[in-house]
C-alpha cells in the first residue's frame, strides 16, 4: 500500500486520528477514575502512616523509586550511547526525571516528547534516534512485564490471575508476530524504511549478545527495584506483601496501564490496584490507602522535582509548550 505524501488530503486525515488519542485516553482515565472513586466511597476510610515503622517504609519506598528512576536513566544512556549519541549522563538523569513528570502531568505520554526535544540537540543526535531509544526501552520492559506477569499470576500464585494469563500470552505472540510480518514490509518499501529505520535502530540493536543482555539485565533490575517499591509502600499502611506477591502487583498494575488512559495512567493503575489487593486478601479500606499513598510516592516527589529541574536547567514551561506543540505537528 501506498504511503500518502505529506501534501495529499489523506495526512490531515492522519492527524486528526493521533489527535483523537489523547482524548479517548483521558476519556478512559474519566471513566475509570469514576469508577474508582465510587467505588472507594463505599469502603471504609483509609488510613496513613503513623507508627515509626511505617514512616520509614514510607520513606524506604521513596528511596527506592529514586534509585529505579536512575538505572532507568543508566539504561537510556547505554541505548543512546549505542546509537552514536553524546549524551551527558547528568543531561540523561534529569530529563528522565523531567520526563515522568510531563507523562504525569500532560496528556498521551506528552514526558516523552519532552524527552525528545531536549535530549537531541544535547546528545548531538536526531529527534528520530532518541525516539527509537525510548521504543527500545518501551520493549524491553513490556517484555520482562509480561514474562513476569504469566509467570507470578499463573505459575506461582495458581488463581490469582490465571483466568486472564492465557489471553495475554496469546496477545503477546501475536503482537510479535505481526511485528515480524510489519518489519518484513518496511524492509521491501525503501521510502518507509528510509522513514522508520532510525526508530527501529535501537530495538534491532538489542539482537547483539552482550549489548542486549546488559540492557536485559537493567530492565530486570528496574522492575525489582520497583516491586520492593510497592512492597514498601504496602508496608506503610500495614499491607504486608511478599517477594511474588508484590512482582504480581507490579506486573498487573502494568498491563492495565498498557490501556490507553490520561496523566499518570490516572484510573487504570488504580482499577489494577484495587483489583490486585483485593486478589490477595486485603481489604477495601486497605485497597484505598494502598492506592493513595502509592500515587503520593510515584507521582509527588518525582513530579516536584523535575518541574524544579525543567524550570532551573531546561528554559522552562516555555520549552515544554513547544515540546507539546512539536509533538501534535
Amino acid at each position: 500500500m501506498a504511503v500518502p505524501d505529506p501534501a495529499e488530503p489523506a495526512a490531515p486525515q492522519g492527524r486528526g486520528r493521533r489527535n483523537l488519542l489523547p482524548i479517548l485516553g483521558i476519556l478512559v482515565s474519566v471513566l475509570s477514575l469514576a469508577g474508582v472513586v465510587w467505588w472507594a466511597t463505599k469502603q471504609e476510610a483509609p488510613t496513613f502512616p503513623s507508627t515509626p515503622g511505617q514512616i520509614t517504609a514510607l520513606i524506604g519506598a521513596i528511596a527506592l523509586y529514586a534509585l529505579a528512576t536512575v538505572v532507568r536513566a543508566e539504561r537510556w544512556e547505554r541505548l543512546m550511547k549505542d546509537e552514536g549519541a553524546t549524551p551527558k549522563r547528568s543531561d540523561m538523569y534529569m530529563l528522565t526525571v523531567i520526563g515522568y513528570m510531563g507523562n504525569n502531568v500532560l496528556p498521551a505520554r506528552a514526558g516523552d516528547a519532552i524527552r525528545v526535544f531536549l535530549a537531541a540537540p544535547r546528545a548531538n543526535t536526531s529527534k528520530r534516534t532518541v525516539v527509537g531509544t525510548l521504543v527500545a526501552e518501551r520493549l524491553l520492559d513490556v517484555a520482562v512485564l509480561l514474562v513476569l506477569f504469566v509467570a507470578v499470576g499463573y505459575g506461582l500464585l495458581g488463581e490469582v490471575g490465571g483466568n486472564s494469563v492465557e489471553l495475554i500470552a496469546i496477545i503477546a505472540v501475536a503482537a510479535i508476530a505481526a511485528a515480524a510480518v510489519g518489519w518484513r514490509f518496511i524492509r521491501r518499501n525503501e521510502r518507509v524504511h528510509g522513514l522508520l529505520a532510525p526508530l527501529a535502530s535501537a530495538t534491532l540493536g538489542l539482537r547483539r549478545g552482550r549489548h542486549g543482555l546488559e540492557l536485559l539485565a537493567l530492565t530486570i533490575l528496574i522492575w525489582a527495584i520497583e516491586t520492593g517499591v510497592w512492597m514498601s509502600t504496602g508496608a506503610a499502611v500495614g499491607f504486608n506483601m511478599d517477594p511474588i506477591e508484590g512482582m504480581y502487583m507490579v506486573a498487573l498494575a502494568s498491563v492495565f496501564s498498557m490501556i490507553p488512559s490520561g496523566p499518570g495512567y490516572a484510573g487504570t493503575q488504580d482499577a489494577a490496584v484495587a483489583t490486585g489487593v483485593k486478589a490477595l486478601g486485603g481489604t477495601g479500606g486497605t485497597a484505598v490507602s494502598y492506592m493513595l499513598m502509592l500515587r503520593f510516592v510515584i507521582v509527588v516527589p518525582i513530579t516536584i522535582l523535575g518541574l524544579i529541574l525543567l524550570v532551573a536547567r531546561y528554559g522552562g514551561i516555555k520549552n515544554l509548550r513547544a515540546a507539546r506543540a512539536e509533538a501534535r505537528s
